[in-house]
């Protein structure tokens, strides 16, 4: 259990160190390179996200799975399911050049994309982070990632600095890549026997890609669901309305990481609720439904009503447009930090279905709203769309759970004596820890005279 804790405390070492240097370097990137140029990387960089979904073939859920069922022919699978998505990769990376290309001709495009497709490519060794994980040693890929991560934000910072084109930024992210993969791969293959051709078994590949057809379609619709308004962005409005779209969209998102976070300290203990006791288990859900809708609320209120003031100090006059559109996006935390919960239930319940059906409906309403909405209001109709559309998916979840438990969970969530309980229940937590803090601590510190 020790080790679990571990990983999780590693996974989210890797989020919190990402998060704050990550959106204070893109503010500055997007302030340099401006709306038009932004927002066309980031359409390249969408659909390069686009096409990993597909490349990663599932195998991300597969490879822990078939690590853990066969400890003694680890390198074998290693090195298969490594051959397995740079093959794919490949296909993917041709095809997204091809169509961006297609769709839209010229230079910045191409260059953004042939670039972007380098990701999809990289990526495919990934499956390190499955094989370390089974190991209960993640600290060894995520020590490089973080390290590479900050390492470069600083070298983006000095590209800034030096009034740097977007081909040098382009070539720095790609670099950036490059070191991160190859620092894990030199350092698993001093380990352990390196991926190579001799140890990919063919057979092996055929069996994992006919179960994993699921979790490609899956990863698809999750990632469309994600991309598809920038795209359509790009498509149907301009690539200075993108650009205005991506840097809402990312001030918005950065508060998923909080849901994210706690989602993978809860799941181990969920697990161990739920075995030991039903009522328990469903209690525990139920107050952290309830904790998730007032933090979530509570930042869409103090967001909505300083998002002049960010948009203005973070990204500056030119993403004046982004702060209309930050109004509306940021509602879109409150579904997400709900469904958060929800969909860790649903892993628990082993009902994994229901996810990809809810995330298929939420697709769908997306693009329908987008394509209605956004040829008239642009990135707001964008962000609209996307507050619909995670509302839709939070909603169907429930709707579809037979048990009837996620809908007690969502009526749990508005009961007001639940809702009183929980507040005196967290004021006491509070006041134990401070008065804890005053007098305990005291005592330890100051010496008797």
């Amino acid at each position: 259990m020790r080790k679990v804790f571990e990983n999780s405390s590693w996974l989210l070492i890797d989020k919190i160190s990402k998060l704050f240097p990550g959106i204070l370097v893109l503010a500055l990137m997007a302030r340099h390179l401006g709306p038009r140029v932004f927002g066309i990387w980031n359409y390249t960089i969408a659909f390069s996200a686009i096409m990993t979904s597909i490349a990663v073939l599932g195998m991300d859920k597969l490879v822990i799975k078939e690590l853990m069922a066969s400890e003694e022919d680890q390198s074998r699978i290693v090195s298969t399911i490594a051959f397995m998505r740079l093959t794919a990769a490949l296909a993917c990376m041709l095809f997204s050049t091809f169509l961006v290309h297609l769709i839209n001709p010229g230079p910045v495009y191409l260059l953004c994309i042939i670039f972007s497709s380098f990701t999809v490519l990289l990526q495919s060794f990934d499956v390190m982070d499955g094989f370390y994980q089974v190991n209960n040693s993640l600290k060894t890929v995520i020590v490089p990632k973080v390290t590479v991560f900050l390492l470069f934000c600083a070298i983006k910072c000095v590209a800034i600095f030096c009034n740097a084109s977007l081909p040098a930024f382009l070539w720095i992210t790609l670099l950036e890549l490059v070191t991160t993969y190859v620092w894990i791969l030199g350092k698993y293959s001093l380990q352990f026997s390196p991926p190579s051709l001799r140890l990919v078994s063919l057979r092996m590949a055929g069996r994992l890609l006919g179960n994993s057809w699921v979790l490609i379609m899956a990863n698809l619709v999750v990632v469309l669901f994600m991309k598809v308004d920038n795209i359509l962005l790009n498509i149907l409005a301009t690539p200075e309305e993108l650009g205005n779209y991506v840097v809402a969209v990312r001030i918005s998102e950065l508060w998923y990481a909080l849901p994210t976070v706690v989602s993978t300290a809860m799941l181990p203990m969920l697990f161990r609720k739920k075995e030991e006791d039903q009522s328990a288990y469903l209690q525990t859900l139920g107050r952290w439904l309830r904790i998730s809708c007032f933090i979530s609320l509570s930042l869409a209120i103090v967001i909505s009503l300083s998002a002049g003031m960010l948009i203005q100090l973070l990204y500056g006059s030119a993403y004046a447009t982004a702060a209309s559109i930050l109004r509306i996006h940021i509602w879109s935390a409150i579904p997400v930090f709900l469904m958060m919960v929800v969909v860790q239930y649903l892993f628990v319940e082993g009902k994994f279905k229901l996810y990809l059906y809810s995330n298929v409906a939420g697709l769908i309403l997306n693009v329908a709203i987008n394509l209605l909405m956004i040829p008239h209001n642009g990135g707001k109709g964008a962000a609209i769309a996307t507050v619909a559309a995670y509302f839709s998916v939070y909603l169907v979840m429930v709707a579809l759970d037979r048990s009837g438990q996620a809908l007690f969970l969502a009526r749990e969530m508005i009961h007001p004596v639940r809702i009183y309980t929980d507040i005196a229940d967290i004021s006491h937590i509070l006041r134990k820890s401070w008065n804890n803090y005053l007098f305990t601590g005291s005592h330890k510190s100051i010496p008797h005279e």
